[in-house]
C-alpha cells in the first residue's frame, strides 16, 4: 500500500500494488500541494511511471500546472506513463480551452476509458480518466460496477501488455495421479476397517 493523506479532516489517496511486482514510489515526482503518488513499475521492457491522482472540483490553475509538472519530469525517466484518478473534469465534454487539452496534446497522453463513470439521475459523466502515453500497450479498457454503498462512482480499468518480472517463485505440491501405484491403494481399501472408522 502507497498512501498519501491529505490531513486530519479526511481525504487523501491510495495505490495497492501487488507483491509480486517490483516498484518503488517517486516521491520526486510529487508536487506537495496536490494529491498524487508516483509508482515505478521495473520491467525488462523499459519502465511503466503510474500516477494516482485526485482533483477536488474547487481546485485553480495551479493544479493543472503542478500536474504538468510532474508528467514533464516523469516523462524524462520513462515514455511509458499512465495516469489515474478522480480527475473532476467532464471527458465526454472538455471545453476547447481547458488546460488539461494543453497537457494531454504536449505529454502524448491519451484517455482510453469512453464511457460515463459517474452517473446520477440528472448527469452522465467521465471524471475517472486513464490516460497512458502511446508507448503504453493498452488492449482492453472499460468500467466495472461498484456497489453504491461504496462509491457512486464506476471503477475503471485497462489492460496492458508487459513482460513484468515478478519477485519469487512459489512452490505447490502437484499430484500426478497417473503415476499412482493402484494396486498398493486397492490393497489399503481392502485392508481397512471400515466399521471401526
Amino acid at each position: 500500500i502507497f498512501r498519501k493523506d491529505r490531513n486530519s479532516f479526511g481525504g487523501g489517496i491510495l495505490v495497492y500494488i501487488s507483491n509480486s511486482l517490483s516498484v518503488s514510489r517517486r516521491t520526486d515526482l510529487e508536487p506537495a500541494n496536490i494529491e498524487c503518488i508516483w509508482i515505478e513499475i521495473r520491467d525488462p521492457t523499459g519502465n511503466f511511471l503510474l500516477c494516482c491522482t485526485y482533483r477536488p472540483p474547487n481546485s485553480d490553475k495551479s493544479f493543472w500546472r503542478n500536474l504538468s509538472w510532474s508528467i514533464d519530469k516523469a516523462s524524462d525517466i520513462s515514455n511509458k506513463i499512465v495516469i489515474v484518478g478522480d480527475l473532476n473534469v467532464d471527458f465526454l465534454n472538455i471545453p476547447h480551452t481547458h488546460p488539461v487539452n494543453e497537457i494531454l496534446t504536449s505529454q502524448f497522453l491519451e484517455n482510453k476509458i469512453s464511457e460515463p463513470t459517474r452517473v446520477t439521475q440528472s448527469t452522465s459523466t467521465l471524471i475517472d480518466p486513464i490516460l497512458a502515453t502511446n508507448e503504453v500497450s493498452v488492449f482492453d479498457s472499460g468500467t466495472l460496477g461498484v456497489d453504491q454503498n461504496i462509491s457512486d462512482h464506476l471503477c475503471t480499468y485497462i489492460s496492458v501488455k508487459t513482460n513484468v518480472c515478478y519477485n519469487g517463485a512459489y512452490e505447490r505440491k502437484v499430484w500426478l495421479y497417473k503415476n499412482a501405484d493402484f494396486d498398493k491403494l486397492n490393497l489399503l481399501i481392502t485392508n481397512t476397517d471400515w466399521n471401526e472408522l
